[in-house]
């Protein structure tokens, strides 16, 4: 265990949390009941402060996503976090915090599994919860539109753009089938963040359609391609920050779970947005 600091700061009242620098990482640090828990600071989701989250019993929820961790083993309990928090032995002495090196949480191998597949078993707990699944798939776009920034050849980028394009419509319209009705239904606020979001489907449908009218590798073509990329990432920031965490917020687990397992069902149905016209979508059709 690594001796205090002569700057080494004072320990948090009880059921407090701070965020203290440790050796390079920033660790969250909270008193429960006496005893002190301390977890890396740096939410594995979108990399926000957990210690600026609420705690609750032994549990700190994340303020941007609502991922939610056990600070006494670092494991996930709910939300979109597809990995826990390493933990750190804490103590005090002389009035400072002593910390130990982290130690990583025990994670399931078969979950761990099916999250690199980017879906889930209806055994794997909290990854059928359709936030995640959705939330995976932004991250799966994110993941494209960078690996297409990697690529010259037009035969290469023509093939991974039809990937990504087959992506955005069967998401967006697994969004519209699946989510977006019962997120019309589940909140006050439920309909107007649905309708936006549809709103904000048809502007990306426009502007896949945009690239799809010049050859790949074009100049047009990169410039389409960087708007479409640029609609797309503010319809997930949207999303991720307003549309999900209100839907779990007004969710239990077991509904938001049957829907991701309809998800799952309609990602099967259209395979490669079999059966999806990538056409305009009436908003007031989703929402009522």
């Amino acid at each position: 265990m690594t001796a205090p600091e002569a700057s080494a700061p004072a320990p948090p009242e009880e059921g407090e949390m701070i965020a203290v620098e440790h050796e390079g990482s920033v660790v969250a640090v909270a008193m429960l009941a006496g005893e002190l828990h301390a977890f890396d600071d740096t939410c594995p989701h979108a990399g926000c402060s957990l210690a600026e989250g609420e705690l609750d019993g032994t549990t700190v929820e994340c303020p941007c996503h609502m991922a939610t961790f056990d600070v006494t083993t670092g494991e996930v309990v709910d939300g979109p976090a597809t990995s826990g928090v390493a933990t750190w032995s804490a103590a005090i002495a002389n009035g400072a915090l002593v910390l130990s090196e982290p130690q990583s949480p025990e994670r399931d191998a078969d979950a761990e599994a099916g999250r690199e597949q980017g879906f889930h078993s209806a055994t794997a707990g909290p990854d059928m919860d359709i936030t995640i699944l959705v939330e995976l798939e932004h991250d799966a776009m994110r993941s494209q539109f960078d690996a297409i920034d990697a690529l010259t050849d037009a035969d290469e980028l023509t093939e991974a753009w039809a990937v990504l394009a087959e992506l955005l419509e069967v998401h967006a319209s697994g969004e519209e089938s699946v989510l977006y009705p019962r997120l019309a239904r589940a909140a006050d606020e439920g309909a107007e963040e649905a309708d936006h979001a549809v709103r904000e489907h048809n502007e990306l449908r426009d502007s896949v359609a945009a690239v799809q009218r010049h050859p790949a590798g074009s100049e047009e073509w990169w410039q389409a391609l960087r708007s479409a990329r640029q609609v797309n990432e503010e319809h997930l920031q949207d999303e991720e920050r307003d549309a999900l965490p209100l839907f779990r917020e007004s969710t239990d687990r077991a509904h938001r779970e049957q829907l991701g397992r309809e998800w799952v069902a309609f990602h099967e149905q259209h395979q490669h947005a079999r059966g999806l016209s990538g056409e305009h979508v009436d908003p007031e059709d989703v929402v009522s």
